[in-house]
């Protein structure tokens, strides 16, 4: 009776709650199993900080083998132990982890526990990447700020690494979650995959001190490739699922097919659901971080798995993090104008298929000087108005007027021209409440606004009464072909025209009272002879990939002409990335008294900017200076370099 009242204790913990889960799984160094280790359980990454887990294991065996139970579900896990008078340490690189109901097999690689150390010099972190104790080439190093919960794609700052295996990354005084991977196949931005490393310092968060900079070691483990870490004998049983099927058995999310502008199926895209935080999706996004993910097969399919109910962009691209690059092949779902999908847990969503194309690529549709009418048989409206959910997905000429109150789309593939003499006009619904209206054009086809002198297109509010922001924008988006705007003006947006990762040309256009008259990022345009009055700001520009030319225009009347922005996205290796050869041409122009500022370096923005050979509003130093924020105001800034200056204004530029 005795025995059997023992045999019952001990099964206590398993029969106590059927709703718990079993956890099992081993821990290893890279010399085999760690007996002795601890695994921990915690219900935040903040509560790793603190040391305050909610369940701690017994000490494995000699096997390295522990086992606890667990309820369904989100838990961080890390496991610490001793061997050979050195401490060891493993945070799951998987984290944080969904436990469902299924016994769940769980390693642990862990690698020893070496302290920062600190000497006098710049704020910085500097150190070592390194998997068993060897220096990694070809990986790059992550910071995180301590308020990042799950660190999956760029950081805060992202840089590669040396050849030799270190970096030195300059940051402000702070604490910082320091992470290094390194991809096997040579696609750097993209999820690791089995074989791939992932690199956690054991001390993190790492504390960085004013005039001090700090020295440490981030040790690696290769993911989901434990045979490759350290030898021993497998001892899980059928019993168990790993982390690598429990994802690939996941059954509910959003699935479809990726196809190029000739129909084809591609295969080896990344497809990405991100969630919905703005009413519209901004590029930026592309660099922030999505658990969503899946990848296209040989027929061009894919399926992501979602477990989270929400509205969802999705994308595909060929590669993650950062902007798209010229020849980067791209497209986003396009069946919305909001371009969104509304998800709830527990559906298969189907067909939601997407069209790619390469970005900034003049080849993979019509010409620039091709007419939109050659070879199709193009739509025309005239006195519409357009409602909520207007895609074009063809040859379409628009003409006369033109009421819209949404986002109006133009898929890739489609061609909208815009005749001369016609006004488009935007209501100012503003349903999102941001204090801009919602109404506006996304152009991921070609759009050809072709006015001319006497005949102007134009696009403003349909307000009695307008102002600025009363409609968003003209947004040409990872469009592939030439876009034109000629003889066109833009009055009371949020930003008139947007060129992002596109081609462009831009002559003879007028943009006034807009919050930003025109703004680019990695583009390849021509701006000449636009007039830029009375704007918040004239130019707004970021990434430096691609061919710019901004010449004989007037920047005048703003309260900024022109402002060099650093992107909101974080590339790897910011300044590496940008093109300085590239840099905007910006000759012959007239930019003068704009109310604070005539040329304005934004924030971080530390590359030298070319403004030699225009009119600044005068030929004295101090007048010139004054208008001019650069690193004579901030010296992290770049320095506007404005020598040899044109000593009058120039006559006939601007729109003409």
């Amino acid at each position: 009776m005795r025995k059997l009242f023992i045999l019952l204790f001990c099964l206590y913990p398993i029969l106590a709650s059927a709703g718990d889960i079993n956890i099992e799984g081993r821990v290893f160094t890279d010399k085999g199993p760690l007996k002795g280790a601890k695994v921990y359980v915690y219900k935040s990454y903040d509560d790793i900080n603190s040391g305050a887990p909610l369940l701690t294991s017994e000490p494995t065996d000699k096997q390295g083998l522990y086992k606890f139970q667990l309820k369904e579900g989100e838990y961080y896990f890390t496991a610490k132990g001793n061997k050979d008078g050195r401490e060891f340490f493993s945070y799951h690189g998987n984290n944080p982890i969904k436990v469902e109901p299924r016994n769940l097999w769980l390693t642990f690689m862990s690698n020893e526990i070496k302290e920062p150390v600190y000497s006098e010099g710049t704020a910085s972190i500097s150190g070592v990447v390194t998997y068993k104790d060897s220096p990694v080439k070809d990986a790059y190093v992550a910071v995180y700020t301590p308020g990042t919960k799950i660190f999956k794609g760029l950081g805060y700052k992202t840089e590669s690494i040396n050849a030799d295996g270190t970096f030195n990354i300059h940051l402000p005084p702070g604490k910082y979650i320091v992470i290094a991977k390194k991809k096997e196949s040579g696609k750097k931005m993209r999820p690791l995959k089995k074989g791939d490393l992932f690199c956690y310092y054991p001390k993190n968060p790492v504390e960085v001190k004013p005039d001090k900079a700090v020295q440490i070691e981030v040790p690696c483990y290769p993911k989901g490739d434990r045979d490759s870490f350290a030898e021993a004998q497998k001892i899980k049983t059928n019993e168990y699922i790993t982390l690598e099927n429990l994802n690939n058995n996941s059954g509910y999310g959003i699935k479809g097919q990726v196809r190029d502008l000739g129909g084809k199926p591609v295969s080896g895209l990344f497809v990405l659901a991100y969630k919905s935080k703005e009413p519209v999706f901004l590029m930026h996004h592309l660099s922030e971080r999505t658990e969503y993910l899946g990848e296209t097969d040989n027929e061009g399919n894919y399926f992501i798995p979602i477990d989270s109910d929400g509205d969802f962009y999705i994308v595909a691209r060929n590669s993650i993090g950062g902007s798209p690059q010229s020849g980067d092949v791209y497209g986003i779902y396009e069946g919305t104008t909001m371009h969104h999908i509304s998800f709830k847990t527990g559906l298969v969503i189907d067909n939601i298929n997407i069209v790619v194309g390469k970005v900034k690529d003049r080849v993979s549709e019509k010409s620039i000087y091709d007419s939109p009418t050659a070879n199709s048989q193009p739509s025309g409206f005239q006195n519409q108005g357009f409602k909520v959910d207007n895609v074009i997905d063809k040859d379409t000429i628009w003409k006369e007027n033109i009421v819209i109150d949404e986002i109006v789309v133009v898929k890739k593939g489609a061609v909208l021209t815009i005749e001369p003499g016609t006004i488009i006009s935007f209501k100012n619904t503003d349903r999102d409440k941001n204090s801009i209206g919602d109404g506006g054009i996304i152009v991921e086809g070609r759009i050809v606004a072709h006015g001319n002198k006497n005949n102007k297109i134009i696009f403003t509010s349909a307000s009695e009464k307008p102002g600025v922001k009363d409609w968003s924008y003209i947004m040409v988006l990872a469009a592939g072909s030439d876009n034109i705007f000629e003889y066109c003006e833009f009055h009371y947006a949020f930003t008139g025209l947007q060129v992002q990762y596109s081609n462009a040309k831009i002559s003879d256009c007028l943009f006034n009272k807009n919050h930003e008259g025109l703004r680019f990022n990695s583009a390849n345009l021509l701006v000449e002879y636009n007039s830029f009055l009375n704007n918040n700001l004239g130019i707004g520009f970021a990434g430096l990939d691609g061919k710019v030319i901004i010449k004989n225009n007037i920047i005048s009347k703003n309260s900024v002409g022109v402002l060099f922005m650093h992107p909101r996205i974080n590339p790897v290796d910011f300044k590496k990335s940008q093109n300085i050869e590239g840099m905007p041409l910006i000759k012959t122009n007239n930019i003068e008294n704009n109310l604070e500022y005539n040329f304005k370096m934004g924030e971080s923005q530390s590359i030298n900017i070319d403004l030699s050979n225009n009119w600044l509003g005068s030929v004295k130093k101090e007048d010139i200076e004054k208008l001019l924020f650069d690193k004579t105001d901030d010296n992290t800034l770049g320095q506007i370099i404005y020598l040899p200056l044109l000593e009058e204004p120039i006559s006939k530029i601007g729109m003409r």
